[in-house]
């Protein structure tokens, strides 16, 4: 199979500090894949290996069955730093006009390619504004819009949604699905799990250099539910009974509990314990595990 992103056996050190070890893995084309750890673990060491910015110290690294290393294997590909670098004086039209070139766009469609970038991040408004005069979240779009010029085959995204509002994460959300849906593959760093979760098709967990688990939300969660409370009004002794009766020690996180029951007969009778000693409760939930819990758990899980 021609992947879209294909690395084997890649590592990366720092002086003492291995930033990547024997990092394997596949991306599909046409897929949203996301790419998750804790800070440090290695996930924009391994987007600049991609884009020939870092060189791996051992293994491969090929986009669409090219060696990445070779400009041609780059040649569709877009990406969107962590932290963008902007000429401030130039107006958002220049930049883009800029990049364009770069891209070795033709110059009669550079002009209908920045039309739709800027209508597709909705700041065609801003296309005379200064860079340097821009919000936060504006500069963002702008780094989206230069991203998608030209329609990439592979979009390399870092921290996407930083500095978006929550309509501009729900548009850049949106905008991801239509990449998708247009052909593109797309490939995320981000610790917004909330979005990766509604858009990934797959993801992989790294740690440490190493990647640690790899699948989609069904493969890597556990299957069990749980119980949550939110409330107010819990004794120590109240708290103690509800420990009690869970399968697992009872997981508490300000006025949210967790709790591991066996089945719903047991949880009415948590509820009963609840209102009976005078507890109050704000919402009393089955819940399934989520794509943060499942983070939570395999890293915690790794780091003991």
């Amino acid at each position: 199979m021609n992947w879209a992103i294909e690395t084997d056996r890649v590592s990366k050190r720092y002086g003492n500090i291995k930033a990547l070890d024997q990092v394997s893995l596949q991306v599909a084309r046409n897929e949203i894949f996301g790419f998750l750890g804790p800070n440090g673990a290695g996930k924009t060491t391994f987007l600049k290996i991609l884009l020939n910015l870092s060189f791996a110290d051992t293994g491969s690294a090929k986009l669409f069955g090219i060696d990445s290393r070779r400009v041609a294997a780059r040649k569709k590909v877009g990406f969107l730093p962590e932290i963008s670098c902007f000429y401030e004086t130039l107006t958002v039209e220049e930049f883009l006009i800029f990049q364009a070139q770069l891209l070795g766009l033709p110059q009669k469609s550079i002009k209908s390619e920045i039309n739709a970038s800027l209508t597709k991040l909705d700041i065609v408004h801003e296309r005379n504004k200064k860079l340097g005069a821009l919000s936060k979240g504006t500069r963002q779009r702008v780094s989206i819009a230069q991203a998608v010029l030209n329609s990439p085959d592979l979009l390399l995204f870092d921290e996407p949604t930083s500095g978006l509002d929550p309509i501009g994460i729900k548009e850049m959300r949106d905008l991801l699905l239509e990449m998708k849906g247009n052909g593109a593959t797309v490939f995320i760093n981000s610790h917004l799990l909330s979005e990766v979760e509604r858009t990934c098709d797959r993801v992989a967990i790294i740690n440490k250099g190493r990647i640690i688990q790899i699948g989609n939300k069904d493969n890597l969660s556990n299957k069990e539910k749980y119980l949550e409370i939110v409330g107010e009004g819990f004794t120590d002794s109240l708290i103690a009974q509800i420990n009690a009766a869970s399968k697992k020690p009872l997981e508490i996180r300000g006025n949210k509990m967790r709790l591991f029951l066996d089945s719903e007969r047991d949880a009415l009778a948590i509820h009963h314990m609840i209102i009976n000693a005078g507890g109050k409760l704000d919402s009393f939930t089955w819940v399934t595990e989520s794509l943060e819990d499942i983070f939570y758990r395999v890293i915690k899980n790794k780091e003991e």
